[in-house]
């Protein structure tokens, strides 16, 4: 929480980046290893939307993402397409949760446009099934019987799907080239690292940010 402290724009609403050492996030970091051009682990197994604050803590800003593992439960997801909202506080945790990054898109995509497309993207099921995809990974990380890697279906990771939707209905293309339904944080890493030029030249505005990865999988 102190590395994020330094990096934090209560003022900005930001993208955040988690890598996580316990059972489920080994299993999405490895899930996306096909994305890396080593085939190694990624650093990251989960991407929220954190939101801007007035708040003085950090710890209390709130937080929208699609969880596979919410802290009070999914209740009745279908009811908000599986969007979650709760505050940063959860993942303060270093050693569950060392690798973290913060992304920010351009000054040109306001808090007002992204919060009002995440407002959308709960009530408009019929652009992104959220639902659909959390069932198809809570299957992959449980085991549930031949449940595979649904990236290689096609099915992203939902709360990287979210985001992927959010920004785009921003007027912002996070991962070109890539179907929002099949994004994942890795893909959002990759972006925000090699695609500065095409954001320039399309007068978009690059991605800004810091990283800090100091755990990697053993391979």
């Amino acid at each position: 929480m102190d590395w994020l402290s330094s990096h934090w724009q209560p003022d900005r609403m930001g993208i955040l980046l988690l890598g996580g050492t316990d059972l489920i996030d080994f299993r999405l970091r490895i899930a996306q290893s096909h994305l890396r051009s080593d085939l190694t682990p990624s650093h990251w197994s989960h991407v929220a939307l954190l939101g801007e604050s007035k708040a003085a803590h950090l710890a209390t800003a709130p937080l929208y993402e699609i969880s596979l593992a919410p802290a009070s439960g999914f209740g009745f997801p279908t009811a908000s397409n599986g969007v979650q909202t709760g505050t940063l506080e959860r993942y303060g945790d270093t050693k569950r949760f060392p690798n973290i990054a913060i992304l920010y898109l351009p000054p040109s995509v306001k808090p007002a446009m992204l919060m009002n497309a995440v407002e959308r993207f709960q009530q408009q099921r019929i652009v992104i099934d959220a639902v659909q995809l959390l069932l198809a990974w809570l299957g992959y990380v449980w085991g549930a019987g031949r449940s595979g890697n649904p990236l290689l279906d096609g099915l992203g990771m939902p709360s990287a799907a979210m985001l992927e939707t959010v920004a785009g209905a921003a007027g912002f293309d996070l991962t070109p080239g890539l179907e929002s339904r099949a994004s994942c944080p890795e893909a959002i890493w990759q972006a925000a690292r090699w695609w500065h030029e095409y954001h320039e030249e399309n007068k978009e505005g690059s991605i800004t940010g810091a990283f800090y990865t100091a755990h990697r999988l053993p391979t």
